[in-house]
């Protein structure tokens, strides 16, 4: 199926969701759709800062943030990924105790797969009752796929999910991942090869061990954004429009900041704005042309998320040598599940266990904050 000469590459299940919209008049079903996609701009905003903004100021952020090209693209192609990214932040950022948490992730990744990455984060967290919640929802997406159109289906699942060539050109400067990094940098159509596998490979270890790190201390969106940024990251194909997730992420890190939180601020999403990916040549394979300088630019997302991981890494580092564990520094990292951390020179240490943080008053330990499983 064809829109626009663009291929519909999405699961099964993802058709049938939108069934109701093509029973609406096209003018309608882009208003709706459209209408949906800004109430999901408002929901991100929200939960990423934690409902912190007043009303006012929420809704300029908002507006603002119309201009940031992966939202402009989300818009301008009628994609799902604000609604997806909002559906996330809802199930994973809400109580441990909220029933059938985790459903929610799992129905995302059955209209668009790249939320599975997010069962990783469930994972390492041991969020287990999350988790099968999830897998049983995701289940529940590709059984209602076979019984709706069982041809469909066997074909998406057995042929096409492993064709990325059926989404485009992988080379595409829209198209910021690993993969298509080293296509661009070394002019080899057939992908990344060993190379893209060993960097999958570290990305997926380094950036689920700090999304744990994250959420074990209770920095529950950096946790969630990184966890994005390690799908953004290994995917075959990431579209800039996928980078949607640049929002929460940016919230994360100007969030762990103690100084120069404005000029991070206006640099990260004046990147994401004025978007230097698309300032070098592209389209019809171009960027295997790009000269050393345009691969900064022409890779710019990519280069922004490094630069994420680094601040959100240091500041961890710094919280350790600060004020954790004075007597055995080295314990502050030693057990990701029975730590906390707290930021600040001369605060006491923090232990952790299942029932959440708590920093030691003299002889007593003081619950901090919650650590939902």
């Amino acid at each position: 199926m064809r829109l626009a000469g663009l291929p519909f590459t999405y699961p099964p299940f993802a058709a049938v969701v939108m069934v109701p919209f093509a029973l609406l008049p096209w003018s309608v079903a882009v208003a709706v759709w459209t209408l949906g996609t800004f109430v999901s701009l408002i929901a991100v905003w929200k939960l990423s800062t934690g409902n912190r903004l007043a009303s006012p100021v929420l809704l300029a952020v908002v507006a603002g943030s119309l201009v940031l090209e992966p939202v402009r693209e989300t818009l301008g192609f009628g994609q799902v990924n604000l609604m997806l990214c909002a559906l996330v932040l809802y199930d994973l950022l809400g109580p441990a105790e909220r029933r059938g948490r985790g459903i929610w992730v799992g129905l995302a990744a059955g209209v668009k797969l790249t939320p599975l990455v997010f069962f990783g984060l469930l994972v390492v967290t041991r969020q287990w009752k999350a988790l099968a919640h999830a897998a049983a929802a995701f289940v529940v997406t590709m059984l209602v796929g076979f019984v709706v159109t069982p041809h469909g289906a066997k074909e998406y699942w057995t042929s096409l999910l492993a064709d990325t060539t059926r989404i485009g050109g992988l080379a595409f400067s829209s198209n910021q991942s690993w993969n298509a990094f080293l296509i661009r940098l070394t002019g080899d159509l057939d992908g990344g090869g060993l190379v893209w596998a060993g960097l999958v490979v570290v990305t997926v270890g380094g950036g689920l061990w700090l999304a744990r790190l994250l959420w074990v201390t209770g920095e529950r969106v950096a946790a969630v954004s990184v966890t994005a940024l390690v799908g953004l990251l290994c995917s075959p194909v990431s579209w800039s429009h996928h980078w949607v997730w640049a929002i929460p992420l940016g919230v994360a890190v100007i969030g762990r900041l103690t100084k120069y939180r404005v000029v991070f601020g206006v640099l990260w999403f004046g990147v994401f704005t004025i978007a230097p990916i698309w300032w070098p040549p592209n389209h019809d394979n171009r960027e295997l042309d790009w000269s050393f300088a345009e691969q900064f630019s022409g890779n710019a997302y990519l280069i922004a998320a490094m630069v994420a991981v680094v601040l959100l890494t240091l500041r961890l580092r710094h919280n350790c040598r600060s004020g954790i564990d004075r007597l055995d520094p080295a314990e502050c990292q030693a057990d990701l599940g029975d730590i906390g951390l707290v930021g600040g020179p001369g605060q006491a240490p923090v232990v952790g266990g299942g029932g959440g943080l708590r920093r030691r008053r003299g002889d007593s330990a003081v619950r901090v904050g919650p650590h939902r499983g």
